[in-house]
């Protein structure tokens, strides 16, 4: 079905049909694995770090920072204490540490926690407080409104 040597289409001929546009890729939406960390149901990146930075032992809550700058914007409410930056933004968190906990190891410890589970390659730890959470009249241990 080739015209005059070989060139292009023959006149009135019908061109095959070749590969097909993924419309949902060309619309920017990604496909995933059930098993991916951004599927459905495993919660957002933020809340992932979130919990990533409550786990660490030395961490008494998370911390909006000065204003309450530091937070995340989520259906329906603000998750304060993680701000994961876009593009060339650094990912910025905000922690209230243990009292007796080791400030610069412990910063560290967080950077490197959130930047393995981003792939930010700046993390900017502020810690706003060091709290005792077992004495019920510190008012920097108890929980964030």
């Amino acid at each position: 079905m080739s015209g005059p040597a070989g060139r292009g289409p023959a006149p009135g001929a019908v061109p095959p049909r070749g590969p097909q546009v993924d419309t949902a890729a060309a619309a920017g939406v990604r496909a995933m694995s059930p098993g991916s960390a951004d599927a459905p149901g495993r919660g957002s990146l933020s809340e992932r770090v979130a919990g990533a930075l409550l786990a660490h032992p030395d961490v008494v809550r998370l911390s909006g920072g000065t204003f309450g700058a530091v937070a995340t914007y989520l259906p329906g409410r603000r998750l304060v204490g993680v701000a994961l930056g876009d593009g060339d933004e650094p990912a910025r968190i905000s922690v209230v540490l243990r009292l007796g906990a080791r400030v610069r190891p412990t910063a560290e410890a967080l950077r490197a926690l959130v930047a393995a589970e981003t792939g930010a390659r700046r993390v900017d730890v502020v810690v706003t407080d060091l709290a005792d959470p077992t004495d019920p009249t510190d008012p920097a241990a108890a929980p964030a409104p």
